[in-house]
């Protein structure tokens, strides 16, 4: 089984025209939810230049990344809990899971680990961005070499500055 993951605000703009079309012929919405969705893919694709499919992360099996994660200090092997937080005002409603245990940092790597309609937010993309900022300079170099390692470290820097990400 592999896992999904999409730019929170494509997949939020994406669901919401989705709803839209179901709900009758004509969007009443302004802007209209199509153009919402063609404005955040065309974002995405600025800011990921080359990638076949801007808004996602083109790897789906991530146990390499999470023990890398796990071992930087950038995530964290956890059960999922109910905390009661909810995703940012702006993906309210959509049906995305949080379930941060309290008093964790980074990312909880059961978010990476099934198609769950997880929601990974800012804060836990920026303490996993501290957290390898942290890291010796000459491990992050060796980690580097890693095409896989290196597009994840890209995606988190991306997908922070789109709202964070869902994983299904």
């Amino acid at each position: 089984m592999g896992i999904d993951l999409e730019l929170a605000d494509c997949a939020a703009a994406k669901e919401r025209l989705a709803a839209c079309e179901a709900a009758g012929p004509l969007c009443p919405h302004e802007p209209d939810c199509e153009a919402k969705v063609y404005r955040s893919l065309a974002r995405a694709a600025d800011d990921r230049p080359g990638e076949v499919s801007p808004s996602e992360f083109r790897y789906r099996h991530f146990a390499d990344i999470n023990q890398n994660m796990r071992l930087l200090g950038m995530g964290y092997a956890a059960e999922p809990e109910d905390s009661g937080d909810e995703p940012e005002p702006e993906f309210a409603g959509l049906g995305w899971r949080t379930d941060t245990p309290r008093g964790r940092r980074g990312i909880a790597a059961f978010k990476l680990e099934s198609n769950d309609r997880w929601f990974v937010s800012r804060r836990e993309i920026d303490e996993a961005l501290t957290a390898y900022a942290e890291a010796p300079a000459e491990t992050r170099a060796t980690l580097e070499t890693d095409e896989k390692w290196a597009s994840w470290i890209r995606w988190l820097t991306v997908a922070r500055d789109h709202g964070g990400f869902e994983a299904e």
